[in-house]
């Protein structure tokens, strides 16, 4: 990810030993924490990519931005037509074409930039469905306002913590996903693909359960930040994603300890 290749980091002493865990009865919190360490450097990188910073600042801004008055011309600004809110899949549809435009415009792309764009609109797609009428299909303006809802840092916290649960897995799965392919088989670690798909899922939930640290600070460091001091530079929020990897690989560890 970023701008190191997997087969350089396959090589590194950290990724030997997580082949090694694959290789024993190891559990998957073990492994998801030695992962995580093997992959810390490109996470850090990850906040220094355009691409991927592009994904944060609309994770951060979109919210403040719904709220505001003149959104229709931020949108314009975004590349996203103003038809883009009459559903959730519209405005999904048009996030997804203004982030394609921009690391167009960049003439940059990145796995990182890629893992982010799933993440933040997986984590749309579910938080705002969720706070949309279900018999009905939303309003233009009912859109607008449950975007617009994550504006405070409660809601933010709920959001972030989405985000960063659904990206770290997804990074994790990254490395690891190549390496499991390699270990189905008679006296191998799965015996099947579904033990390979059990384990995914159990990586899955043990990433979203260590996330709950995300929760815990974005609304303060959000109220902080966007309320407080009244700023909201690219630097400020890279900042932000830097912290929240170094929280998730500690909670992992912490929780692999604990377990």
């Amino acid at each position: 990810m970023g701008h190191i290749r997997l087969g350089t980091l396959q090589r590194s002493k950290k990724w030997r030993d997580v082949i090694e865990l694959l290789d024993s009865d190891a559990d998957v919190e073990t492994i998801a924490e030695a992962a995580a360490r093997a992959s810390e450097l490109d996470l850090k990188r990850a906040s220094d990519d355009p691409f991927f910073q592009s994904v944060t600042q609309l994770l951060v801004r979109l919210p403040l931005l719904a709220r505001a008055p003149g959104f229709e011309a931020e949108m314009a600004e975004l590349g996203l037509p103003p038809e883009a809110l009459n559903s959730v899949t519209g405005l999904l549809a048009g996030l997804n074409a203004a982030i394609n435009q921009r690391a167009f415009d960049q003439d940059h792309s990145s796995d990182a930039g890629e893992l982010a764009r799933t993440a933040l609109l997986e984590s749309l797609s579910v938080q705002l469905r969720d706070k949309l009428p279900t018999l009905f299909e939303p309003t233009p303006q009912e859109v607008r306002n449950a975007l617009a809802s994550f504006s405070g840092g409660q809601e933010f916290s709920t959001l972030a913590r989405d985000f960063f649960a659904r990206l770290s897995y997804r990074s994790l799965d990254y490395y690891l996903s190549r390496e499991l392919a390699d270990h189905i088989g008679a006296d191998k670690r799965f015996g099947n693909d579904g033990d390979r798909v059990a384990f995914e899922t159990a990586l899955r939930q043990h990433t979203f359960e260590a996330s709950k640290i995300i929760e815990t600070f974005a609304g303060g460091w959000y109220g902080k930040t966007v309320w407080k001091e009244q700023s909201l530079s690219q630097d400020k929020i890279n900042d932000f994603t830097r912290y929240a990897f170094k929280k998730m690989r500690s909670e992992l560890g912490r929780r692999r300890a604990t377990d």
